[in-house]
């Protein structure tokens, strides 16, 4: 999926299309260094930065019910929660006047890990070339966090017996809910494998060059 033509000498910016490419082993190391002018994938980048503002939307629409909720005054700006609600009534009323704690701690979460994506975001803007394996690292981490959320949001409704969205037809229940949550471990875990392989290659064992 990535070819020799996205080395470049001279120190042009080079930036791989799907995932870093895999190091080469060298005569002098067991793997030699990745060009410090290698950029993560656009489709990375571009993921932290849209659905940083995908999760920060959602983490308002948890902590200001009922006033983000339908009928409420701020409605205006969460209006597709008003179908969501319904297909999952963990975003519905039922849950906040049962007091449902979990709806509310995810959104926290979901502000801690938007805090990590725009770090992130920003250590790559610095443009500094032997910044990129710590920035790897702040992304790696806020993808394991994000999938991993995800993955416990949904197993938590599966051990719940599918309490908030057994009344769905099987059609709504894979369009509305499965598919859309699905996402958000399917593109974390592309993530993970992409920036964790370069991380991985970073800390692999290096022999010092024969003199």
């Amino acid at each position: 999926m990535h070819s020799s033509d996205h080395f470049t000498g001279g120190g042009k910016k080079t930036t791989p299309i799907f995932f870093f490419p895999a190091r080469k082993k060298g005569p002098t190391s067991a793997i030699s260094t990745m060009s410090p002018s290698i950029t993560p994938p656009a489709w990375i980048r571009a993921w932290f930065f849209i659905s940083s503002f995908v999760v920060l939307w959602d983490a308002a629409y948890c902590l200001l019910r009922p006033h983000t909720m339908k009928g409420g005054k701020w409605n205006l700006l969460w209006r597709p929660y008003n179908l969501y609600a319904q297909v999952d009534t963990f975003y519905g009323v039922v849950a906040l006047e049962e007091q449902d704690g979990f709806t509310s701690a995810q959104a926290i979460m979901n502000l801690v890990e938007t805090t990590i994506n725009f770090i992130y975001l920003g250590m790559l803007a610095s443009g500094k070339p032997d910044n990129l394996g710590r920035a790897n690292l702040v992304g790696f981490s806020a993808a394991t966090l994000t999938c991993a959320k995800t993955v416990l949001y949904m197993l938590n409704e599966v051990f719940s017996g599918m309490r908030h969205t057994r009344h769905n037809s099987l059609q709504d229940f894979i369009l509305l809910w499965t598919i859309p949550n699905g996402t958000w471990i399917v593109f974390p875990s592309l993530i993970m494998f992409s920036l964790g392989r370069d991380l991985f290659d970073r800390l692999g064992p290096q022999k010092s060059k024969t003199l």
